[in-house]
């Protein structure tokens, strides 16, 4: 009996596995991979800037809001003092 469950369990075993090397595939070859791919012009530095650029942007965008929200405030609470 205890052997039937063995097998049973290594036959498991090996479905799972080859499912998992199906799903996820490992490969040691790195110029097959996704990174490698991609055209030379995109390095590494420009994404950066990029990335930077749009995050200062935000910032800038996000202050300019915040700043005329404040005026917005201080206007209304300017009008309702004088009322």
């Amino acid at each position: 009996m205890r052997k039937v469950i063995f097998r049973i369990r290594e036959l498991v075993w090996w479905f799972v596995a080859e499912l998992e090397d199906i799903l996820y595939p490992y490969t040691d070859d790195y110029d097959n991979h996704a990174y490698a791919l991609r055209s030379p012009e995109i390095d590494d530095i420009s994404e950066l800037r990029d990335q930077l650029q749009a995050a200062f942007e935000k910032i800038e965008r996000l202050q300019s809001e915040m700043i005329h929200v404040q005026n917005t405030q201080r206007r209304q609470a300017n009008v309702s003092k004088s009322k």
